[in-house]
């Protein structure tokens, strides 16, 4: 590694021109949050949709600043993980973007029209839908990690928690701040670009650009099978060039009014995305029923740094969409294309010294198209192969009016929010030729129309300056509708609407909310909350839909509480915080796969659990001793336990017999007796390791005159977890222990910085995404080869486990500049 520095070195310093790009604050603001100066400032959060210092604050989060996110190169929402125990993110396949967990509780359904249970919140614009995660985090201020229901700040129930990400602002001098980056281990060079600063004495602008081309973590090894439709590929898997634009205006031409507007431009797009790779394979890794081998023939079945995924040869994939154009796209290559538009105008205006009124509305709109080798084969070409355009477009408005009664004990916030939103989405599902596949297996679209509006009120009492009692509720009304057509003449590429058994739904909720909070001095808090959440039911429309199947499901809701303390002890050198929480969930959205039917193609759903529940404790500290000027050193600990009271009718696995649970759901009049689903009953969410801790220190100390050197270590350690609903040992990822490391070299006037960043250094393999699925048989043929739900299983053969699994060990090499100051 030592002799690729020089050379990167001297790449980064060309990278470092002039579409280089940076993440900074203000000089004034920097210097108020380096490490040696942290405990002399308040850390302030939003919350509630206020500044407040997190001592005050009656919520479970975990707050990540500025600084933190350069030292550790935090760049996506899967690098957030390193920093908060209990969050996972999970990279998932075609238009569902990435699953999120906090404490166990996320979405898992592969399933484009679910909300995710954990939302995304940027500058007060609020994201479900898995594709925004994929946004990337750049130019930020802070990320809050608030853990628990969220139902009253944040546009809509939250029933899982928020991620709350606030961008850079303009300040009141003028910035220049260019960056570059190289990532060795997935190829990846990185540039960044600031341009900020005061345009008038009441107007403010901020240009903020990012881009980076990563050739991908995975090598593909796979050699396709000549004549069976497939096309090697080679190279590396997960490739994905990514930009990023965000302008922002801010205007406050009195101290009674701010604007606020904030517009971004993202694009993503990736060759050969990361594949599904096989880690556990019951039967092996050889040729299927009918003797044909579609599991690349290297690939030992484990986790590691090596897919096999082949392309689709054109000259055996034959078909056309619903709007007529070729069925294959990119060649055959597997991609995906995201390009996402979305803005937020804030305006605030205090009505009177005492009252404010703020309005936030927001635009988004996503265009996506997939196409992937749907069976993930590595030899011959896939017996399937999926390719969807997804789009979206929201349109959100939010108004809130606050008091702030100085010699008052009452205080109240009101407001509304109203949501308009349209998801459409074009599947395509198409076979090999190759094999003697018609080149049509299925089509169809959804359509879902959106609705929601919701009010809600906040009263806070304060008896004695030292007690705050508050009360609230949002109550919601939401309404979905979905107009789908079904493939139904490929010769004529004709489509026809499907008679759906549910195609609108409407849920109504009241989610109140209730918390003390006691802070007997500025040192420390006690508080407690009673919390409700909710989130709305809706459709599948990852597949095509049917007339005889239901693709709605209902809503998901939860009922609990937390109680916590914060203090900050040591003459303010000591932070601790310490919180039991206890939540009960009905409903919970969980994503599960049907076997294969007849046609081959198997059946993504969505199912509500009867009951789910999680209870636990988050702890973390903080010190930073006078003893040693410079030293911080942290700890944060997430113990967990979490699991399905009750959950019936989950599909039984491939090969699953009575005995093994498949016993529920049985097919009327079968012989021998069939079963489809099993109980899934006390079993662990998924995601949701027993206990994580995170651990580490950083050090900043002077070295030379105008010079100062800071690094720092961690180590994130983490029990073992479920990654597929279900009773197999197979379905379980192993605990692990993750090493980070940083070392920077900056000029004492922030003019400059050098930094030599490594995450995971031990070269962790885990996954946040799996399923149980045919490997060997691929989907299509496994009704040749396995027997599910009866007594015996005369084949013996089992279905096998596939993950996406995240990359492992990176080491970046970054270099800051900040012009205006270099001639200072």
């Amino acid at each position: 590694m030592n002799r690729k520095i020089p050379l990167l070195a001297a790449s980064a310093l060309v990278l470092a021109g002039p579409w280089s790009a940076a993440l900074a604050q203000t000089a004034d603001e920097q210097a108020d949050s380096r490490i040696g100066d942290i405990d002399a400032r308040e850390i302030i959060v939003t919350a509630r949709k206020r500044q407040e210092s997190i001592l005050k604050v009656p919520v479970i989060e975990s707050v990540i600043d500025s600084e933190v996110l350069q030292q550790s190169q935090i760049t996506d929402m899967q690098a957030v993980t390193s920093k908060v125990p209990g969050l996972f993110v999970g990279t998932s396949v075609l238009a569902i973007g990435s699953q999120i967990s906090l404490r166990g509780v996320g979405t898992s359904a592969l399933d484009a029209g679910i909300d995710q249970s954990v939302s995304l919140n940027i500058d007060g614009q609020q994201f479900s839908q898995g594709l925004t995660f994929k946004s990337g985090l750049f130019d930020l201020a802070q990320a809050e990690v608030l853990k628990g229901p969220q139902a009253l700040f944040f546009g809509k129930n939250s029933p899982g928690g928020v991620i709350a990400l606030t961008t850079a602002d303009p300040g009141n001098e003028v910035e220049v701040i260019a960056r570059a980056s190289y990532e060795f281990e997935a190829r990846e060079p990185r540039t960044e670009l600031i341009l900020s600063g005061p345009l008038s004495g009441t107007l403010g602008a901020r240009l903020a650009g990012t881009w980076s081309d990563r050739k991908g973590y995975f090598k593909n090894t796979a050699t396709a099978l000549p004549g069976l439709g497939g096309v090697t590929l080679g190279g590396r898997n997960g490739a994905n060039e990514n930009w990023i634009v965000r302008g922002t205006l801010v205007w406050q031409p009195s101290d009674d009014f701010k604007a606020r507007l904030k517009a971004n431009i993202t694009r993503d797009n990736s060759d050969s995305p990361t594949a599904l790779q096989g880690v556990s394979c019951p039967s092996g890794t050889g040729p299927g029923a009918l003797g044909i081998q579609f599991i690349g023939g290297t690939h030992p079945c484990r986790e590691d740094g090596e897919v096999e995924y082949v392309g689709m040869d054109p000259a055996y994939f034959g078909g056309v969409f619903p709007d007529g154009s070729p069925a294959l796209r990119n060649g055959g290559v597997p991609f995906t294309d995201i390009k996402q538009h979305f803005g937020v105008l804030e305006m605030d205006y205090n009505v009177t010294p005492d009252i404010a009124l703020t309005s936030t509305t927001t635009y988004y709109h996503n265009t996506t198209d997939t196409m992937a080798n749907g069976v993930y084969s590595g030899a011959a070409g896939p017996t399937i192969f999926a390719d969807n355009h997804f789009t979206r477009r929201d349109t959100t408005q939010e108004l809130r009016l606050e008091s702030d009664f100085s010699g008052s004990s009452l205080n109240f916030l009101a407001g509304g929010y109203y949501q308009d939103a349209r998801m459409t989405n074009r599947i395509y599902v198409g076979s090999n030729a190759a094999l003697g596949l018609p080149a049509t297996l299925t089509a169809g679209t959804h359509d879902v129309d959106i609705k929601s509006a919701s009010l809600f009120g906040q009263l806070r009492w304060k008896p004695v300056d030292v007690l705050e009692i508050a009360a609230g509720v949002r109550w919601t009304d939401e309404t979905r509708k979905d107009a789908a057509t079904t493939l139904s003449s490929a010769a004529t590429n004709t489509y026809s609407p499907v008679d759906l058994i549910t195609p609108k739904i409407n849920s109504k909720n009241w989610s109140p909310e209730l918390t003390v909070t006691y802070t007997p001095t500025d040192n420390f808090t006690v508080f407690g909350a009673l919390k409700q959440g909710y989130k709305s039911g809706s459709f599948s429309i990852t597949t095509p839909a049917s007339p005889d199947k239901d693709n709605s499901f209902g809503d998901e809701k939860v009922q609990g509480g937390e109680i916590g303390i914060k203090a900050r002890t040591a003459d303010r050198a000591l932070n601790l915080n310490a919180a039991f929480y206890y939540y009960k969930y009905k409903g919970l959205q969980v994503g599960v796969s049907q076997p294969a039917a007849e046609n081959g193609i198997p059946e993504l759903r969505t199912l509500n659990a009867g009951s789910s529940r999680t209870y636990g404790i988050d702890f973390d500290a903080n010190y930073r001793p006078d003893a040693i000027p410079g030293l911080a050193l942290n700890l944060s600990i997430n113990w967990n336990r979490a699991k399905f009271l009750s959950l019936h009718g989950v599909p039984c696995y491939g090969g699953q017999t009575i005995a093994l649970g498949c016993n529920e759901s049985e097919i009327p009049g079968s012989d021998p007796q069939t079963f489809t689903a099993s109980d899934a009953s006390g079993e662990p969410l998924e995601k949701a390791p027993v206990w994580q801790a995170i651990g580490g220190f950083d050090y900043d100390t002077s070295i030379a005159e105008g010079m100062d050197l800071i690094f720092g270590g961690s180590a994130q350690v983490s029990s073992k977890y479920k990654a597929v609903i279900g009773n197999r040992d197979d379905y379980w990822q192993r605990g692990y222990t993750k090493l980070n490391a940083y070392i920077t070299l900056k000029d004492a006037n922030e003019r400059w910085e050098l930094s030599l960043i490594g995450n995971n250094l031990n070269d962790v393999l885990r996954a946040g995404y799996c399923a149980n699925t045919d490997l060997q048989n691929t989907t299509v043929f496994s009704r040749f080869a396995q027997v599910t739900g009866q007594a015996a299983n005369p084949t013996g053969k089992i279905d096998d486990v596939a993950c996406v699994v995240e990359p492992g060990r990176s080491v970046f090499l970054k270099l800051t500049l900040r012009p205006m100051g270099l001639f200072q």
